[in-house]
């Protein structure tokens, strides 16, 4: 299976992406959204919304190539193999959908728990197709993880967050996660992550 890679400079709204978006008037923090464990046939859907959201964080159309090297890495990686890196070892993968105007349900928001031992796990994958942000999913995504991990004793979480993405980082903030150290995602030029840590009850 192959995955069409678009630098971020160069997107444009598809035919997928504008049945995709929902109208200012459709869609609320109210709609119903379901957050479910990955199956499959989700792969495609995953994929498209992983590579529009990390494009995102290119700011600069230089190092589109950046960005575009991670996300075939990771489509090639764990992407790739969701049972075998996340739910088999003692994690969970998890999607969030709705339902359109027919009734078909479609995936609009991810999130991933890696178990990195029996109590520790680590939040990857968190990310919410662009014309869906800003609408509770991202926060109903993660508030699910958490609850999860904790009814299956995991003591603490860790996530590593760009430390360019302000809003990410206040939102991870809002759940209780504290930045512990910082880490390089690449070098020349420097890019840091900031490593976050939250204790669970």
């Amino acid at each position: 299976m192959s995955f069409l890679i678009i630098p971020r400079a160069k997107q444009t709204t598809s035919n997928r992406d504008r049945l995709m978006a929902p109208s200012s008037t459709s869609l609320t923090q109210d709609t119903p959204i379901r957050i479910r464990q990955f199956q499959d046939a989700d792969l495609p859907q995953v994929a498209a919304i992983f590579e529009r959201g990390v494009m995102l964080y290119s700011t600069d159309p230089a190092m589109d190539y950046r960005w575009v090297e991670y996300v075939r890495k990771s489509l090639k990686t764990d992407l790739s193999d969701i049972d075998g890196t996340y739910v088999a070892p003692g994690g969970n993968f998890w999607v969030a959908t709705l339902e359109d105007g027919d009734g078909e349900s479609k995936i609009v928001g991810m999130i991933a728990l890696e178990a990195k031992t029996k109590t520790q796990g680590e939040v990857r994958r968190v990310s919410v197709h662009p014309s869906y942000q800003r609408l509770g999913i991202g926060r109903r995504l993660m508030t699910h993880l958490v609850q999860w991990s904790t009814a299956n004793r995991f003591t603490s979480l860790m996530l590593v967050a760009s430390h360019a993405r302000k809003s990410a980082l206040d939102f991870y903030d809002s759940f209780g996660f504290q930045h512990v150290d910082t880490t390089a995602f690449w070098f020349n030029p420097l890019y840091e992550g900031y490593v976050m840590v939250k204790t669970l009850a």
